[in-house]
């Protein structure tokens, strides 16, 4: 399968769509809380804009699927999966740690994915099969083998929040440290380069985690729901790690 069309497109519009960030990057402006309590700016819609504008201008005829617009289904076998601003709460709060996600899956699983980090100037790249890149080199996950000597990410959603809880107190007898940083790709990120060893979600949608999905496996990572069982974007909570200690933190949710 030749993508190299797909991610040159796809590597146009995230970096396109970074770079508008920047341009509402420290600014003050109007924001709306979505039903999810969750907030979405102005930024995120012209972001959004410049994405679809792209993708749509190249491949008219596939899905397109983002968490600031309508889903367009063409019913396509091609499936492109956007957010075009994760980490909204740090950027309005002028954190850097915010970046622009695009997948493009082909029969409901992730094919490319790109997480562009225009305030830190680092974008990461996947194709199936071909391995995991940021800025040009390639990522691996790392060899941590237990829980008790690694780092942990906990996303910080509004649902689940007992059982949420409940783990993150399991998990602190065992583990050394858990962290949260505001925004699933870039927690994905830090899995995928070794940084951190595993990430824990109790709810999410599929434009957080399709490229990120797909850039730790192809560096050796692994993803998989609470339960064990493969991806599969109809579930929402999942386990991202190295792949070592992936059995141990599935041990922990089970209790």
């Amino acid at each position: 399968m030749n993508l190299s069309k797909e991610k040159a497109v796809m590597l146009d519009a995230a970096i396109r769509a970074g770079r508008l960030l920047l341009k509402y990057y420290g600014k003050s402006e109007k924001v709306k809380e979505k039903s999810n309590k969750s907030f979405v700016s102005k930024a995120d819609i012209e972001a959004n804009k410049i994405i679809i504008k792209t993708i749509k201008k190249n491949f008219p005829h596939q899905s397109i699927l983002s968490e600031e617009s309508i889903f367009q289904d063409k019913k396509s076998d091609y499936k492109w999966v956007i957010d075009p601003l994760d980490g909204t709460h740090n950027f309005l709060h002028s954190i850097p740690v915010f970046g622009v996600s695009i997948a493009l899956e082909y029969k409901n699983q992730p094919i490319l994915g790109v997480l562009n980090f225009p305030k830190l100037c680092i974008t990461a790249f996947a194709e199936k099969g071909k391995g995991s890149f940021l800025n040009g080199k390639r990522l691996i996950v790392s060899k941590t083998k237990t829980v008790r000597h690694s780092l942990i990410v906990i996303d910080a959603g509004y649902e689940n929040k007992e059982r949420r809880i409940n783990f993150m107190y399991r998990l602190m007898d065992k583990t050394v440290d858990i962290r949260n940083f505001g925004a699933a790709i870039y927690s994905l990120l830090l899995v995928a380069s070794g940084k951190s060893d595993a990430m824990v979600i109790f709810s999410t949608h599929e434009w957080d985690i399709a490229a990120g999905s797909l850039i730790v496996t192809e560096a050796g990572g692994k993803v998989t729901n609470h339960e064990g069982k493969k991806l599969d974007f109809k579930d929402r909570s999942f386990v991202i790690s190295n792949g070592k200690i992936h059995h141990q933190i599935l041990k922990l949710l089970e209790k």
